[in-house]
C-alpha cells in the first residue's frame, strides 16, 4: 500500500495543568464496550480516510495487570494500514517495573535486529510508561513512543488499581521468601524499588513522541497523561480502557505515524 498524504494534526496549545488528584469516576470505565462499537462502526477500522504505512515495525504493549491479548484488535488494524505489528512479549503487566522494561527490551532489540529498522512502540496506561522507559535507555532502538493514557509525569492511578499493585507486590514478596529457587515469584524481587521513580524524564529528541489522553479516564487523571511540551499532547474522548478500541484514538495514530514516517525522511534527504 502506499502512503497517502499527511494531514495537518490539530494541537490543543494547551500548557498541562500541575497534576493533582482528582475523584476518579472508575464506574465510567464500565461503557468501554461504547468504544468498541464505535470503532467497529467507523470506517478508519477498515483502513478508509487514513495515511498507510511504509513497513515499518511497531510494538504493542499492554496496561497494568493486562497482556497482550487485548491488543488483538490494534494489532491486526496496525497490519491492515500498511505496519508490522509485534506483541510486547511482556507477559501480564505486573510486578517489577524494571524487569518489565529488560522483557520488553528483549523483543524490541529483536524486532529490531529482524527488520533492521527503528521501533516505534504504542504503549496504553502502564505500557506507555515502560516504552518511555525503554526509549530513555536504549534510544539506539527506538524511533517514535505513543503513550495512550499512560501516567507520564507520575505512576498513579486510582486508588483502586493502586491498592491491587501493593497487594500484588506484597503476595509475590511473601511468595518468594517461601520458596527461593527460581520461579514465576522471582520476577518480584523483595529488595525493589523501581516503583519509587515516580516519573521518567523525556528521551532524546532522536525520539519522536505522542501522548493521547481522555478527560473522560476513569483510571488515571487526565492531567498525568501529558508530556511536558503541549505540541505532543492531544485530547480524545472516551474511557480508559476503551483508548485501545477508540476510532480517533486510531485515526490518531496513523495521522502520528504516518507523520514521523515524513519527518524522517525529510531529515534523511536533508
Amino acid at each position: 500500500m502506499g502512503t497517502a498524504r499527511v494531514t495537518a494534526l490539530p494541537r490543543n496549545g494547551r500548557r498541562a495543568p500541575k497534576a493533582r488528584k482528582s475523584d476518579l469516576l472508575i464506574w465510567r470505565e464500565a461503557l468501554w464496550g461504547l468504544d468498541w462499537l464505535s470503532l467497529r462502526l467507523s470506517p478508519v477500522f477498515a483502513g478508509h480516510g487514513v495515511p498507510h504505512g511504509d513497513g515499518s515495525p511497531v510494538v504493542l504493549v499492554p496496561g497494568f495487570l493486562t497482556t497482550d491479548a487485548y491488543l488483538v484488535e490494534m494489532y491486526f488494524w496496525l497490519r491492515r494500514i500498511g505496519y508490522d505489528p509485534y506483541v510486547s512479549g511482556i507477559g501480564v503487566n505486573a510486578g517489577c517495573i524494571d524487569k518489565l522494561v529488560d522483557r520488553l527490551e528483549q523483543t524490541v532489540e529483536k524486532v529490531h535486529t529482524d527488520t533492521g529498522r527503528p521501533v516505534r512502540i504504542v504503549g496504553h496506561s502502564l505500557g506507555g510508561f515502560l516504552a518511555r522507559k525503554l526509549a530513555l535507555r536504549r534510544p539506539d532502538l527506538v524511533s517514535q513512543i505513543i503513550s495512550l493514557g499512560s501516567p507520564i509525569q507520575a505512576l498513579e492511578a486510582h486508588p483502586a488499581l493502586m491498592a491491587a499493585a501493593r497487594v500484588i507486590r506484597s503476595t509475590a514478596v511473601h511468595r518468594q521468601r517461601l520458596n527461593e529457587e527460581d520461579g514465576p515469584a522471582s520476577a518480584y524481587v523483595s529488595d525493589c524499588d523501581c516503583v519509587a521513580e515516580h516519573c521518567v524524564p523525556s528521551p532524546p529528541a532522536s525520539v519522536r513522541r505522542a501522548a493521547l489522553y481522555s478527560r473522560d479516564d476513569g483510571v488515571i487523571d487526565w492531567r498525568n497523561c501529558m508530556e511536558p511540551e503541549p505540541d505532543l499532547n492531544f485530547e480524545v474522548g472516551g474511557t480508559h480502557v476503551g483508548l485501545v478500541f477508540n476510532p480517533r484514538v486510531y485515526r490518531l495514530l496513523a495521522e502520528l505515524l504516518a507523520q514521523a514516517t515524513v519527518e524522517a525522511r525529510e531529515l534523511t534527504a536533508a
